[in-house]
């Protein structure tokens, strides 16, 4: 995979992971901020080990 691909995967992965933090967050009301933060750490720590 070229350069320019994986930084376009990248950008997309980024993007579907807050997408479905935000969509977590609107959901379920019983989610506090903290957890929500700590889920979205985790998913972009495995973003970043890709």
């Amino acid at each position: 995979m070229d350069k320019n691909t994986e930084n376009i995967s990248v950008k997309a992965d980024f993007s579907e992971i807050v997408k479905r933090a935000y969509d977590k967050a609107m959901q379920e009301n019983e989610i506090s901020l903290n957890q929500l933060i700590e889920d979205l750490k985790e998913d972009l720590r495995h973003l970043v080990a890709l």
